[in-house]
Formats: C-alpha cells, sequence, structure tokens
C-alpha cells in the first residue's frame, strides 16, 4: 500500500511537471477571446497553442482553415478579408478537445496609448458617475492590455474583451471611451479599443530596440536605465529600513519605467500580428523636458509601428497636449514640443485633436477628457470615414506684410472665424531678427487676422498661444480651437 501511495505520488509529481500542451486542448491568444473584435477589409489572422506538431482546424461562422502547430505548440491561420457583421463563433478543433470563443464581432479595432493622460479612467474624469451611468453599447467592446514591461519582444499579452457598460468603462481611459463611443454611433460598425498605456512614459519606452538603437540622442536613456536598474535594490533596501520609523517614506519607482523598448516589448510587440484600423497616442508630458529630441523619437515611433504592422498607411491621431502651468518649465518646454505635435500631425495619414482649451493649469491631468476623445474622433471621421464634418480649428495657410501690418489667411475648419471673448484677439506674438518676441493686438477681418505692428517688413516670425496655460479666444463657429504655431515668414 505504501508502495502504492508512493508510486501514485511520483506520477502525479510528473504530470504537475509535464508542460500543458502534451494533454491540453488548444487554444486561442487572448486577443482571440469572447466578445473580440476584428479588423473588417484586412486578412484575419489567428492564433493560439497546441500541442507541438498537432493539426488544428479553426472556424470563424461558415468558414475553416486547417494548420500545423510547430516546435513550441503555436500555431496560426488566416482567413479571408471580410466586411463588417457578426456575431460569430470562433473554434479551433484538434485530436486533444476545443476551444470556442463566442460573440466575436468584425469591424474596426483602434489602439490607445500612450501616457497617464490616455491611461486616466473615466471613474476620475468630469462627471464620472453620471456619465457612466450612460454607458451602455454592446457593439463597442474594451480590452485593456495588462502593465508589463520586458528585456525582450514578448508574443502574448494579458487581458479580455469586454463590451462597454458602467462597469468595464470604469477603469477605461476615458479618451480612448470618448473616442470610441462616438465613431460607432456615427459609422454604426462594431468597435474595438485596445488601450495599452501607462503613465509618466517617455516615447522611448514604446520604441522597438533595433530603432532606438539608431538615434544617438536615445544613449543616454539607456545608461539611465542600466544605472538605475543597479541601484534599485540598495534604494529599495533604503527604503524598507526608512519605512521602519516613517511610515511616509517615498518608495522608489521601478526602473521599468524608464526602460528603453520596455513597454514596447511587453505591451505593443505582441499586438503587431493583430490588424487595426489606427492609432490614438496621447503622450509627451514626459519627454517635454528633452523637447528638442522629441521629433526624432516621435517619428521613428511612428515609421516602427507602421513597418511592424505592415500597414503603411496605418492611421496615427495625435492628441496636443493640453494647456498647463503647474511645474516650473513649462512655459519654455510645452509650446516647442506642441509645435513637433502639430508639424507631425499634419503629415499624411496622421491627424491632431487639439486640447490647449481644456487643460487646467495647476493639474498635469485635466478631468474633462470628453472633448479630447470626441476631438480625436472628429478628426477620425473626417480623415479616415471620409465623413464631411469640421474637426479642427483655423490652420494659417498664409501669412503676408502689409502696408498697416501682417495678414494673416486661415482655413477655418467650419464657419466663420469667431473672437469668443470679443475685443480683439490675445496669444499672437512677433519677433525681428533678433529672435526676441513681442505681443501685437490682432483683429478678425473675415477669413483673415491682422496683426497690428508698426514695421512689419523687419517681423521674421509669428507665433500664437506660445504659453504653458494661454488664454485661448480664436475659433471657428464649430468650436474647435486653433491650434499654438510658430511660422517662419518668407521674405
Amino acid at each position: 500500500m505504501d508502495r502504492f501511495m508512493k508510486r501514485t505520488q511520483v506520477y502525479l509529481l510528473i504530470g504537475m511537471l509535464m508542460p500543458t500542451w502534451l494533454t491540453a486542448a488548444p487554444t486561442f491568444n487572448p486577443l482571440f477571446g469572447d466578445g473580440a473584435v476584428l479588423q473588417r477589409n484586412h486578412p484575419l489572422p489567428v492564433w493560439g497553442q497546441a500541442k507541438p506538431s498537432e493539426t488544428i482546424t479553426v472556424s470563424l461562422g461558415n468558414d475553416s482553415v486547417e494548420a500545423t502547430a510547430d516546435e513550441t505548440g503555436t500555431w496560426r491561420v488566416e482567413f479571408p478579408a471580410r466586411d463588417a457583421g457578426g456575431p460569430y463563433n470562433l473554434v479551433a478543433k484538434s485530436a486533444t478537445g476545443t476551444a470556442q470563443s463566442q460573440d466575436v464581432m468584425i469591424g474596426d479595432v483602434w489602439l490607445c496609448t500612450g501616457q497617464s493622460n490616455m491611461y486616466w479612467p473615466m471613474s476620475k474624469s468630469l462627471d464620472a458617475e453620471a456619465s457612466l451611468q450612460k454607458v451602455k453599447n454592446d457593439k463597442l467592446r474594451l480590452f485593456t492590455v495588462s502593465r508589463a514591461a520586458s528585456k525582450k519582444p514578448l508574443d502574448k499579452v494579458s487581458g479580455s474583451w469586454m463590451p462597454a457598460n458602467p462597469r468595464t468603462a470604469r477603469n477605461f481611459s476615458a479618451v480612448g471611451y470618448y473616442f470610441g463611443e462616438r465613431v460607432q454611433q456615427e459609422t454604426g460598425l462594431p468597435i474595438g479599443l485596445i488601450q495599452s498605456s501607462v503613465g509618466g512614459t517617455l516615447a522611448s519606452n514604446w520604441t522597438s530596440e533595433a530603432i532606438l538603437r539608431e538615434n544617438p540622442d536615445s544613449v543616454s536613456h539607456f545608461e539611465r536605465f542600466a544605472k538605475e536598474s543597479k541601484t534599485y535594490p540598495e534604494r529599495l533596501a533604503a527604503y524598507q529600513e526608512e519605512l521602519k520609523t516613517n511610515p511616509k517614506a517615498e518608495k522608489p519607482k521601478k526602473p521599468e519605467r524608464r526602460q528603453p523598448a520596455g513597454y514596447y516589448n511587453a505591451m505593443i510587440h505582441p499586438l503587431h500580428g493583430f490588424p487595426i484600423a489606427g492609432i490614438i497616442w496621447y503622450q509627451g508630458e514626459s519627454d517635454s523636458w528633452r523637447h528638442r529630441h522629441y521629433d526624432r523619437f516621435l517619428r521613428d515611433l511612428i515609421t516602427d509601428w507602421r513597418s511592424r504592422w505592415q500597414q503603411p498607411e496605418l492611421p496615427f491621431l495625435i492628441v496636443q497636449l493640453a494647456g498647463f502651468n503647474g511645474k516650473k518649465g513649462v512655459n519654455e518646454n510645452y509650446p516647442p514640443l506642441r509645435e513637433i505635435q502639430r508639424k507631425i500631425a499634419s503629415e499624411p495619414h496622421n491627424g491632431l485633436a487639439v486640447a490647449i482649451d481644456v487643460g487646467e493649469e495647476g493639474d498635469i491631468h485635466p478631468l474633462n477628457k470628453k472633448p479630447v476623445g470626441e476631438r480625436l474622433a472628429a478628426t477620425a471621421l473626417a480623415q479616415v470615414y471620409g465623413q464631411d464634418i469640421p474637426y479642427h480649428g483655423p490652420k494659417l495657410v498664409e501669412a503676408e506684410r502689409q502696408e498697416k501690418g501682417i495678414t494673416l489667411t486661415f482655413e477655418s475648419g467650419s464657419g466663420a472665424l469667431v473672437d469668443r471673448d470679443g475685443g480683439g484677439l490675445t496669444g499672437f506674438e512677433v519677433a525681428g531678427t533678433d529672435g526676441a518676441f513681442k505681443p501685437v493686438s490682432a483683429t478678425i477681418q473675415g477669413e483673415q487676422v491682422l496683426l497690428q505692428t508698426p514695421n512689419p517688413t523687419n517681423v521674421s516670425q509669428i507665433r500664437y498661444a506660445w504659453e504653458g496655460f494661454p488664454v485661448c479666444e480664436f475659433y471657428p463657429e464649430a468650436d474647435l480651437p486653433a491650434s499654438p504655431f510658430l511660422h517662419q515668414i518668407s521674405n
């Protein structure tokens, strides 16, 4: 009897140590779970795990495709592109069992990514409880990627799909939700939102290491991470010791927050095989202190992601930083970073949502997220879905020197130009060859703004709303603010 018990225990131990794929049924990658939204009008890859070398039959609705798992147990199939529709059952069968995902829709999938203002949840936003009670949309599906960082690219994220309701939306990105809700309502399509964001992050956290290594400005990022990683155990031990006598001791932050490519490896790379309709991006606060380098970092990220998704025209919509003046240096750092965002957003397949007027002077996390999400949605509806709707404020087209000053011609966006407070526009400045900017009086004249400067021939630069937290008065009738800008006037 004792011998039998010992043998049974050995068998049980062996069973526990055996790889799960030797006995388990096939599984889907979490991106293909219940309630998933798959990208319409694009070949549909589906993948998961099974026993190595096992044959798997995968069905999506009435279509079936076979695959053979490789030596690691990974299998992958691809269905032909489909138009929007559903719900479908997604089934994977093999000799060892069956996996099934129900209520799968075909529609548009948008990635919501960046730092804390994208991460900021509905529950902490303006009018949170009243807004959450209105959330009920089965055609809007939410997937939150669990926070993780890695030194090497990973193949899988953690998370699950949920229909939008007061419970599931509570901790989801407010900007993402308001974006997705408007796009879904306006298009009628099933919309899937994948939130992959972490507060306090740099663009370099979200870019592949291969691309970062080509950028000399990344060297200091790698050096800083190496230093913080080396000293973290010592700093953590000191904190734990201080905690014995000081309950308010400040815990050191984990080095992963400054790990180049760390969040890319764990939270973006695993998504690359999953086709998407576009990306909304709210980030830049952490990079503002080194804004001179941001142009290349953001361009490299966009190019890198489009290449790895194999979607060279993938829409990339940028939130321009909101008004803020709660830290020293913001007045010097935020305006040039906003200008970089504006210029990049003006290029093909990119877009901009201006948030300058919904910021809070003393809080880097403004609570009014609804206008930001809805402005992103308007940009997507106009630029991606082809709807004829207002989606931007006044855009400078031309600057001309006149006898009485400088005339700025604008594309209004929609309707007449408006001085919201009346009495003349504020926020316009001009500079001569010495580079010293001075405020000037500005008045709207139809589709133009006249800058009244005594010596227009000496003006070489014009800028608008060039502060951390500027006064915003310049709009079209569509109530979309003019973006801050810097313009070099031609001779």
